[in-house]
């Protein structure tokens, strides 16, 4: 007979497994109506995946021509069984990163960098959901509305980009002086020591990066480059953008701030546009903006931009440079340009080095030193007094032997001499640009496999005048051609008389230049590559141009003229003497005359060593200095390229 207490106990056993077993069937149930849920958006996510690869890789439009979003986003839907009748919606745009370093997609029907597709499918209410809206006292809904997106990237096309490499890979004490001169010229009064240039010259900077913090200091969206490009800001706002990107990356304390330093000295409040230094095409993805420049290629861009724009010239003492008795003045035409990104198969990318006006004045020694040239002036008068007398129409006896003098009668006889005191010679250089760029339309311009660039390159004239400039004014408004000839020899007249008794003859006081004179002016070109442009093919096994964000393969552009400006010997052996007619107040030098050949042989074999010898080592490292701090250097110029091929499908992007 079973207790009492034992029957309690089978029946509190039996209660238990039937709850137990209760609840095994909800937690199945749950289990399994959850898995149908699960399974039904993972094949809904599957369907937003596919419809969004599918719109994205045919480079689908939302408007304009072409194939639409929504119709290839709904065909593949209903491929991969999404009901016609079920939603769908497609809309185009792009993916940015954030300052927060979050991808987010923006719509812009305009643009089809990206495409999202939007899908929802109505499905039985779960138990869960069911039970749910039971507790909370509403009524069980019968069906449930699923929804899931997709963000596909269009297939990103090929990036090239482009750059004129800066010769100041190292800076030397002259070129921080110039550089200094330059920020000065914006009234700035900072000034950096030769370690803080070399510090700038040798840092990179991340130009992705670059670009989004201008963009948040200027309030402007992160990732619509076009819009930034075009965007006006200050110079001191463009390089305080890159030092918070420089103390954001971690670089040396020294050169944060020294770029600091540099911000604040360019702050003259002129406004200025990126665009005008860094081309970035429409469009560009931001894998081909994930690149490197140098620090010091951008900040003397921003220097120049914002000193062309304020029209604001450099004037720097020579002897600041270890010379003495001169100045040069540079006025900044055109800044150079940074680098040029974009997509070699549409875009015409273009860069190109700065193109400046530059005048150097120097004082050079008295003439009257120099061995020979008195003797040879001398032995000028009687040759020159026929020349003048035939070309001028004029009445001079060659001596004071001339017969009329002898008799007595006064006679205007020539008298040729050195002009007196220093010599003041002015060189106006007006230096075009040494440019390169990308032809899409040339079968040639790239290609993936294997990887191949070539890019047309091309140094223009570069003008030369020595003479005299009325003022840097006129040679910074009017260029070269402004310039005057240098008056070397004055040819002057006096009125003589003399008797044959009498050993000496009197003359009346001398009137200068008459007969005009002799003058030295040099207005030529020197000629770049022509006017045909020059072929660079970056290819293996040498060259191959790596991917945009690793350093640039390197070529040298190659000239017509190896000594575009490299030396300016070669220009000034060609200089030309030349006989002007006198002004109308006979103080100068008028028109040039065409001389009789020979007549001037004597002084200019010896004077035309003498400028060169003067000029040569003066100008050549002033030269070679102020075109490099300048980014010009047409004989030195490398062309630096980069290409990036992806694989030619679209990705899912969110």
């Amino acid at each position: 007979m079973v207790s009492s207490s034992a029957a309690r106990q089978r029946g509190a056993i039996g209660l238990m497994a039937v709850i137990t077993l209760g609840m095994a069937l909800l937690f199945l149930l749950l289990a399994i109506d959850s898995g149908r849920l699960y399974l039904e958006q993972r094949k809904l996510q599957r369907i937003a995946d596919m419809a969004a690869l599918e719109a994205a890789g045919q480079f689908a439009v939302c408007i304009g021509t072409g194939p639409q979003a929504n119709a290839i986003a709904r065909n593949a839907a209903t491929r991969n069984g999404h009901a016609p009748g079920n939603p769908l919606h497609a809309s185009c745009g792009y993916v940015q990163t954030g300052a927060n370093s979050l991808r987010s997609f923006t719509r812009d029907d305009n643009r089809n960098e990206a495409i999202r597709v939007d899908v929802s499918n109505t499905v039985t209410t779960s138990v869960a959901a069911g039970v749910y809206a039971l507790v909370q006292g509403n009524g069980v809904p019968l069906t449930t509305t699923l929804q899931a997106h997709a963000v596909a990237s269009a297939p990103l096309p090929p990036q090239a980009m482009l750059s004129i490499r800066t010769t100041l890979a190292t800076v030397d004490s002259r070129q921080s002086v110039l550089l200094n001169a330059l920020l000065g010229a914006l009234g700035g009064g900072v000034q950096l020591d030769l370690a803080g240039w070399k510090g700038i010259a040798a840092t990179d900077i991340k130009l992705l990066s670059y670009l989004d913090q201008l963009a948040v200091d200027l309030n402007l969206t992160v990732g619509d480059y076009k819009q930034l490009l075009n965007a006006n800001a200050t110079a001191t706002q463009l390089l305080q953008a890159a030092v918070k990107v420089l103390q954001q990356s971690g670089a040396a304390l020294e050169v944060v701030t020294n770029l600091g330093k540099v911000a604040l000295g360019a702050g003259n409040g002129t406004l200025v546009r990126l665009g005008d230094i860094l081309d970035i095409q429409n469009g560009t993805a931001q894998a081909g903006l994930d690149a490197s420049i140098q620090l010091l290629q951008l900040v003397q861009g921003v220097i120049q931009l914002a000193a062309s724009e304020s029209a604001a010239n450099v004037d720097l003492p020579l002897n600041v440079l270890g010379l003495v008795n001169g100045r040069v003045r540079l006025k900044v035409i055109e800044p150079q340009q940074i680098s040029s990104v974009g997509d070699p198969r549409t875009d015409e990318l273009r860069v190109h080095t700065a193109q400046v006006r530059a005048m150097i004045s120097l004082d050079l020694p008295l003439l009257d030193g120099i061995f020979g040239l008195v003797n040879a002036v001398l032995d000028l008068a009687a040759p020159l007094t026929n020349v003048i007398n035939n070309l001028l129409s004029l009445n001079l006896a060659a001596t004071v032997q001339s017969v009329l003098c002898l008799l007595g009668v006064p006679c205007t006889v020539s008298d040729i001499v050195l002009v007196p005191g220093k010599l003041h010679l002015d060189i106006g250089l007006e230096i075009a640009e040494a440019s390169t760029r990308l032809n899409p339309a040339a079968p040639d311009t790239f290609s993936c496999s294997p990887k191949r660039l070539t890019t047309r390159n091309q140094s223009s004239a570069v003008k030369i005048a020595v003479g005299q400039f009325a003022s840097p004014d006129e040679f910074f408004t009017n260029g070269t051609t402004a310039v005057k000839a240098l008056p070397l020899i004055d040819i002057g007249t006096k009125r003589c008389t003399r008797l044959l008794i009498l050993p000496l003859g009197q003359c009346e006081e001398r009137i200068p230049f008459v007969g005009g004179g002799i003058g030295l002016r040099v207005d030529s070109k020197v000629l770049g590559s022509g006017a045909q442009e020059r072929a660079l093919t970056f290819q293996a096994p040498d060259s191959v141009p790596p991917n945009i964000g690793l350093k640039p393969a390197y070529l040298p552009m190659r000239t017509a003229n190896d000594n575009v400006v490299g030396s300016l010997s070669d220009t000034l052996l060609g200089i030309q003497l030349e006989a002007y007619r006198p002004s109308a107040n006979n103080s100068g030098l008028g028109q040039v005359l065409v001389l009789v050949g020979g007549v001037l042989d004597a002084v200019k074999a010896i004077l035309e060593p003498l400028i060169k010898g003067l000029l040569s080592p003066l100008l050549d490292p002033l030269l070679n200095v102020l075109l490099k701090v300048l980014g010009v250097d047409l004989v030195n110029a490398e062309v630096g390229a980069n290409l990036s091929c992806s694989t030619g499908r679209a990705q899912l992007a969110l």
